[in-house]
């Protein structure tokens, strides 16, 4: 009796995932970029001698770091290492809280920390960031986000990023 059970269960499970599986050859769109999601369409074209903006502001100056095909990825608090009741939760390498909007992380060694950091997503639109937490290696940025479902949403993406260190 107890297998009868637990081989219902299974086999709901199993005919659900058959169910709401896409047809073979058809791929699910990629997710939006996050710039994307939190702009609203503009009111009325930009006037042309005005320098070109963002969502997020303006961007890159041109004597930007570039780095072509940077691995972007998104983190929370809950993803970061530390437990909740750690003294330093949701406080980033260089001291600061982390900000919505504000805080990613990246590798010292590649970009300086206070560094300002521009992500150029796929749909064209862009982010502007400040380097102040650590814990990427390589030409990695990490973009925090304290909504979970939202950093998975997202994924891991290979985008153009530009940076300017904090002394220039």
């Amino acid at each position: 009796m107890r297998n009868k059970v637990l081989l219902f269960p299974l086999a709901l499970a199993i005919l659900l995932a058959v169910t709401f599986r896409p047809p073979p050859g058809q791929e699910v769109p990629p997710p939006p970029s996050p710039a994307a999601q939190e702009a609203p369409p503009p009111a009325e074209p930009p006037d042309p001698e005005e320098p070109e903006t963002t969502p997020s502001g303006p961007g890159p100056p041109p004597e930007a770091h570039v780095i072509e095909g940077c691995t972007v990825t998104w983190y929370t608090e809950a993803t970061c290492g530390k437990a909740p009741d750690h003294p330093a939760y949701g406080i980033t390498a260089s001291g600061l809280p982390v900000e919505e909007g504000v805080t990613c992380a990246v590798d010292p060694e590649v970009i300086p920390l206070f560094s300002t950091v521009y992500v150029e997503y796929a749909d064209g639109s862009a982010g502007t960031f400040r380097a102040t937490d650590t814990g990427v290696e390589g030409e990695w940025v990490d973009i925090y986000t304290p909504d979970y479902d939202y950093a998975i949403l997202c994924g891991m993406q290979r985008l153009t990023v530009y940076w300017t260190g904090p002394e220039e």
